[in-house]
This record gives structure tokens, sequence and C-alpha cells, in this order.
């Protein structure tokens, strides 16, 4: 869930080829992440609302500062957010903790397959991809905020984000999520506790590695989680969904 560019090209091309897991220094803040004061709210993005309206002021926060950092990119557009099937934002009494943003496409399709998402990936690793599922979950910007990073009581935001993507997926009708992770903040090593497979390692996206990855239907079956990350996870996930319908 991730992505890189070069510096030549148009910003709104940078932008929509974007995900990599943001800076990570970040101010103090002394709330733990209390599991009865979580909620998870799946949504599609252009509905508006308050929750979505929190979620876009957040992911635009988090997204103006890492990909300035990375391509020296001087704002974001709204376009990659509001062009997302759903999101998955979690979020502790009324702040936003953080989201992933989730698109379902048939993969076997042309359009699907030249999807600016998949820039970096080589043409290998979208064989490989098409060869283990044809309608492909694609989960993408994995944002955590600022002042929510590192861990927070027993719980570390970012790895309970990426449980909360993985099971929003099982519990879809997609065969298989597509992931594009950045190395050097342990995303691709969190995925692998999380059961993903790699297509392609180290592969150079908005100039640092990342692994192109892939979560399965047993995925869950390979889950290297805490029991409370795990039961906190199983228990947002059916909520939302419960309220979704």
């Amino acid at each position: 869930m991730s992505r890189s560019a070069e510096v030549a090209e148009p910003l709104e091309a940078r932008v929509r080829q974007s995900g990599v897991v943001p800076s990570r220094h970040h101010p103090h803040h002394p709330e733990a992440l209390e599991p009865a004061s979580l909620r998870y709210v799946l949504q599609a993005p252009r509905r508006g609302g308050h929750d979505a309206d929190v979620a876009y002021a957040t992911w635009r926060h988090v997204w103006t500062e890492t990909l300035g950092e990375l391509d020296g990119a001087e704002r974001v557009f709204s376009d990659d957010f509001t062009r997302q099937d759903e999101l998955g934002v979690l979020f502790h009494d009324d702040a936003c903790v953080g989201m992933t943003a989730f698109r379902w496409v048939d993969f076997s399709a042309r359009p699907a397959q030249e999807d600016s998402y998949f820039a970096p990936w080589p043409a290998s690793a979208r064989t490989a991809l098409l060869g283990v599922g044809r309608r492909v979950c694609i989960g993408s910007y994995l944002t955590v905020g600022a002042a929510w990073r590192g861990m927070r009581g027993p719980i570390r935001a970012k790895e309970l984000l990426l449980a909360l993507a993985v099971e929003r997926f099982l519990s879809s009708d997609a065969d298989v999520m597509a992931g594009t992770l950045r190395n050097d903040r342990g995303m691709n090593d969190l995925a692998y506790r999380l059961g993903a497979r790699a297509l392609a390692r180290d592969v150079r996206h908005h100039g640092v590695a990342v692994d192109l990855v892939v979560f399965q239907r047993d995925a869950r079956e390979r889950f290297q989680l805490t029991p409370l990350v795990e039961e906190v996870t199983g228990a947002l996930v059916a909520r939302a969904i419960e309220e979704k319908t």
C-alpha cells in the first residue's frame, strides 16, 4: 500500500501514484489506544458527512507532508481521495487515528492493469498478480495521524490499521488484495506477519524501496498478531460492516 515517482512528472500523476506510509516524526501524545474507545467506519468518500470530512483533513495533512518530503510536492489534490470505493477510517473517540483506502477492480481488464496505482509494478509482478486472482482489492494510503504514531499502550496504530485492512479484504468478494509497502518504515515486515506474500522486493518508488505484495484468502491463517490486536480487529470490522449495511 504505497507509491513513488520522478520529480519531472506532473504533480497530479505523482499524487495518483502514491500510498507510501508517512514519515514517523510526531508530537508527543499522552493517550493510549483504548479498545473501548475505538470505532472503525467503512464509507465511500463521496458520500461526505462528518466522518469523511475529518478523514479527508487527516489524509490531506499527512500526504502533503509525506509527498513534500519524498518528491518536493507542494500540495496534494483531492481526486485520489475521492476516487476510492471505500475508506476504512479508525477513530479513537472523536479523533481520527488513521485510515486505509480500498478499490475493487477486475484485473483481467486492461484499464485496471494500466491503473496509475500499478505504475511501479513491473510486468512480471502484474502477471503474477493476475495469476493469483482476477477480482483484486487495491489497498492503498495507509495513513496514521502524526499524534498516533509509535506505540500507544499495547497497540501500534499502523499494525492495527493494516490488520483491519486485511480483515476488510477477507470480508469482501475479492480474490486477493494488492499492496505496495514501504520498506524503510517496516511496513513490508509487518505485512508478512499478516500473511502477505511478496511478488517483487526492493522496487524503487518515490525514491525509496518498496515490496509489492498480495494478501490471499488464507491470510488470516498466517496472522502473527497478539491476541488483543486480533480480537480488536475482528470486532471492529464486524461492527463496521453491520453499520454499513
